[in-house]
C-alpha cells in the first residue's frame, strides 16, 4: 500500500463526508477499539479495503491519532491471525499525518471459495459480515448458503423433482431434444434413451426412482408451477415514477400478469407484455418513409429478462422468490433472486472475463435446443449496443442483497406529446439527447449554485435518483461540479456549482 493510496482515502472521506464501502475511519485515541472485526470481515467478504486508525467520524474526519502504534499493530495481527476464519493476512503502514499518528490498514478479499471470513467468538452465523455501502451488516442465512454451496461446488439446476415424474414433461419435445443432441453428438446415440437422459441431467436417479431436474422441469415441464408455484415472472406496469404512484383513475397499476410456463414460455410471453405496454414513435426518413421504432430496444430487453430466467437462484433458499418485472414511465426495471454468483463481479459483466455458471445444465440444455441461448457470453454486449443504439443511457446493473437488478431508462425526453402510442410527423425529427449533452446542460446552468430539484427541472427528468447517480456524482468525480455546502454534502437544501477549468 502506497501513501497516495492513504491520503486519497483521507481526502475522499473528508470530501465527501461519509465512508465507502472501501474506506473505513476508526477512532484509536483511548485503546483498541473493541469492535472492529466486523470491518475486517466484510473487506474481507467483498471487495477489500482501507481502515484508517486515528481519524474521528464524528468530527468530520479530522485527525486525532491513536494511543500507541506498536500496540496497536500487535492487537491488529492477533486479531486478524487468531480470531478471524480463516486467518487474513492484512498491509499496516504507520505514518505521521498533521503531526499525528495514524495506521493505515489494507484488507485484501479473500479467495471465493475461503468465504465467508467471520470472526471466530462469534462463530459462522453471528460474526460473518458484507459491507453495505459504508456500514458493516451481518450476512443473512441465505448469502451465507450462497458462499457455501459454491464452495461445495453444488449445483441447485439438478436436483429432482420428487413429486414429478419423467411422464410430466412434454414427451414431444422431449424426443425432438433426443434427437437433436444424437445427430449432434454421435457417441452419445449408442447410448439408450433413458441413458442420454440421465447422463444430460434431464433425468436424476435416486433411491432407485426415475425423477426429472430442475432444469428438465423448467424447460420441458407440461406445468412447471405445479411443482415450484413461485418460479413465475411479475410483470407489472406503474402509473408513474416510482412504487406507490397513482394513475389520474386511481389505478395503482395501469396492467399486471402473473407469467407462467416454461423458461422459454415466460420469455416470450413477458417480452409481449413489455411490447404491448410499451409506447411507439413513429420515424420518417429522407426520402418519407415512415416506421415504427419502439420505446425501448426490444432486443436488449430479451437478453436481460433471457438472463435473469437462465440465471436466477433456483435453490431452496429462493424457491419462494419470483422474478419482477417493473415498466415505469421513465424505466423498465428487471430484478431476479441471486446476486452475482461465485466470483462474478459487476465491473467484469461484458468484457472478455470467463463468467462462471449458476445454472450450468440449464445453459447446456438451452444451447443444445437452440432456442433461447444463441450467442453465449454475449447478453451485455448486446443491451449496451442496442441502448447506444437507440441514443438511449446505457443499461444499469445492480447487485443488491440477495437479488440482481437490470435498468433500462428511455431518457425521458425520448417521446413527448404522445397521442395513441404514436408521435406526430414534426415530433418524430426531434434529436434525443445523450447523457453527456445532460451533463453539459447541467454545467452551464450551474455557474450560480442550483439545487437537484432546479436541475430535475430544467432536464425534465422526473427521477432524483438518476440524476444524482448519472449526472451530478459524475460531473462532481470528473471535477466539474461541486458542493456549495461541503460540511454537509447530504444537506437538505443542498446546491451544486460548477467549477471553472482553472480551478
Amino acid at each position: 500500500m502506497e501513501k497516495f493510496e492513504i491520503l486519497t482515502a483521507i481526502s475522499n472521506l473528508r470530501k465527501y463526508q461519509t465512508e465507502t464501502n472501501r474506506i473505513e475511519a476508526k477512532t484509536a485515541r483511548f485503546g483498541f477499539p473493541k469492535k472492529c472485526y466486523d470491518t475486517f470481515s466484510s473487506f474481507s467478504n467483498k471487495y477489500g479495503g482501507i481502515i484508517i486508525f486515528g481519524l474521528s467520524e464524528e468530527n468530520d474526519f479530522q485527525t486525532e491519532g491513536v494511543y500507541n502504534l506498536n500496540d496497536l499493530q500487535k492487537q491488529i495481527s492477533s486479531l486478524c491471525s487468531d480470531s478471524m476464519e480463516p486467518a487474513i493476512r492484512v498491509d499496516m503502514v504507520p505514518l505521521e499525518f498533521e503531526k499525528k499518528h495514524i495506521l493505515a490498514v489494507k484488507v485484501n478479499e479473500i479467495q471465493q471459495n475461503k468465504k465467508p471470513c467471520y470472526y471466530k467468538p462469534k462463530g459462522l452465523k453471528n460474526g460473518s459480515y458484507t459491507r453495505i455501502g459504508d456500514r458493516d451488516e451481518l450476512m443473512t442465512d441465505y448469502e451465507i448458503y450462497a458462499l457455501q454451496s459454491y464452495n461445495d461446488g453444488i449445483h441447485e439446476d439438478i436436483r429432482p423433482t420428487k413429486r414429478a415424474s419423467i411422464n410430466d414433461l412434454d414427451q414431444e419435445a422431449l424426443n425432438a431434444y433426443i434427437q437433436k443432441v444424437k445427430l449432434e453428438k454421435p457417441n452419445f446415440s449408442k447410448n439408450s434413451n433413458e441413458k442420454i437422459l440421465r447422463l444430460s441431467g434431464v433425468s436424476d436417479y435416486t433411491e432407485g426412482n426415475i425423477y426429472p431436474t430442475l432444469a428438465s422441469t423448467m424447460i420441458f415441464g407440461e406445468y412447471p408451477q405445479a411443482f415450484y408455484p413461485q418460479l413465475f415472472v411479475a410483470c407489472t406496469v406503474i402509473p408513474g415514477t416510482e412504487l406507490g404512484d397513482i394513475g389520474e383513475l386511481g389505478q395503482r397499476f395501469n396492467d399486471n400478469k402473473r407469467v407462467e410456463g416454461t423458461i422459454e414460455q415466460m420469455l416470450e410471453t413477458t417480452l409481449n407484455f413489455l411490447r404491448k405496454n410499451m409506447k411507439t414513435r413513429v420515424i420518417i426518413d429522407s426520402d418519407g418513409v415512415r416506421t415504427n421504432e419502439s420505446e425501448y430496444p426490444m432486443l436488449a430487453l430479451r437478453e436481460a429478462v433471457a438472463n435473469s430466467l437462465i440465471h436466477r437462484d433456483y435453490s431452496i433458499q429462493t424457491e419462494n422468490a419470483y422474478i419482477q418485472v417493473y415498466m415505469y414511465d421513465d424505466r423498465i426495471v428487471i430484478q431476479n433472486p441471486g446476486a452475482l454468483y461465485g466470483i462474478n463481479k459487476l465491473e467484469k459483466l461484458g468484457t472478455d472475463t470467463i463468467m462462471e455458471s449458476r445454472n450450468p445444465t440449464i445453459v447446456r440444455l438451452l444451447e443444445e435446443k437452440g432456442s433461447v441461448i444463441e450467442n453465449r457470453h454475449s447478453g451485455i454486449p448486446t443491451m449496451r449496443r442496442e441502448m447506444k443504439r437507440y441514443g438511449l443511457p446505457e443499461p444499469e446493473f445492480y447487485e443488491e442483497r440477495g437479488s440482481f437488478k437490470v435498468v433500462f431508462r428511455n431518457g425521458t425526453s425520448m417521446i413527448s406529446g404522445q397521442q395513441s402510442g404514436q408521435q406526430s410527423g414534426q415530433q418524430s425529427g426531434q434529436q434525443k439527447t445523450s447523457l453527456e449533452e445532460y451533463k453539459n446542460i447541467v454545467v452551464d446552468f450551474c455557474q450560480v449554485g442550483k439545487s437537484a430539484k432546479e436541475i430535475s427541472e430544467l432536464l425534465k427528468i422526473k427521477s432524483r435518483q438518476y440524476i444524482s447517480t448519472n449526472i451530478i456524482k459524475p460531473l462532481i468525480n470528473e471535477g466539474r461540479l461541486d458542493y456549495t455546502n461541503k460540511k454537509s454534502i447530504n444537506a437538505k437544501n443542498q446546491k451544486y456549482i460548477a467549477l471553472r477549468k482553472d480551478t
